[in-house]
């Protein structure tokens, strides 16, 4: 008797020969990461992914409180914290947030928008150049300021459990032009503050900050 296959015979047995295309399978590598390294990289993984979904909105919304260790400081590019612990790093941005998108700065202020982010990614630290628009009010006393842009490096170190556990700025600028820390830290004091700023203050303060970098600015109301 002459045995007769059908094609789909034919592809069973193919799927089904112990003859194996060697050179089609992906090769297993020769080194495996520690426990502890696989738990850091998964969780540096975990967390460097909630920084990209946070960072856009930066001024707008409060970071994820889990991404940070409990001794997360932020610096500033003297060395000088700003907030040191997370809960005051939280209040900070909370309280930047509050201001950026309270009704004051519809009469007076500058109101920073999303951040542009591009990401650099090692394996320790994550390095983010970020720029935000700051746009006056079409209304108000502020009509008169102009708009700017504020730019900068945020470096984000990786803690051994794989949480952020320092955030230091770097080349901060306005409009192109360095930016004085000294004059970011008056900023930040403003915004952390316990109670709002009134319009004239919060005006005050976007006039200086854009004086520091030699902006043009109108005289206070």
């Amino acid at each position: 008797h002459v045995l007769r296959m059908t094609p789909f015979a034919c592809v069973s047995l193919a799927l089904i020969s112990p003859r194996a295309d060697v050179g089609s399978a992906a090769a297993l590598p020769t080194s495996f990461l520690s426990d502890a390294a696989f738990s850091r990289a998964q969780a540096a993984h975990r967390n460097i992914g909630r920084l990209r979904g946070f960072a856009p909105a930066a001024f707008a919304r409060s970071p994820p409180e889990v991404a940070f260790s409990d001794d997360i400081s932020l610096v500033s590019d003297l060395g000088v914290d700003l907030a040191r612990g997370r809960e005051a790093y939280l209040s900070l941005f909370e309280a930047v947030a509050a201001l950026n998108t309270s009704p004051l700065l519809d009469v007076a202020g500058l109101r920073a928008g999303e951040l542009q982010c591009d990401y650099s990614i090692g394996p320790d630290a994550v390095s983010v150049r970020w720029s935000a628009p700051l746009t006056p009010a079409s209304t108000g006393i502020s009509a008169a300021l102009p708009a700017a842009a504020l730019s900068g490096v945020s470096t984000y170190t990786l803690a051994a459990d794989g949480r952020l556990c320092r955030h230091e700025l770097s080349n901060l600028r306005l409009n192109g032009r360095r930016l004085p820390s000294s004059t970011l830290a008056e900023w930040l004091r403003l915004y952390r503050r316990s109670s709002p700023a009134s319009p004239a203050e919060a005006f005050t303060t976007a006039a200086e900050l854009l004086a520091a970098v030699g902006a043009e600015a109108p005289p206070p109301p």
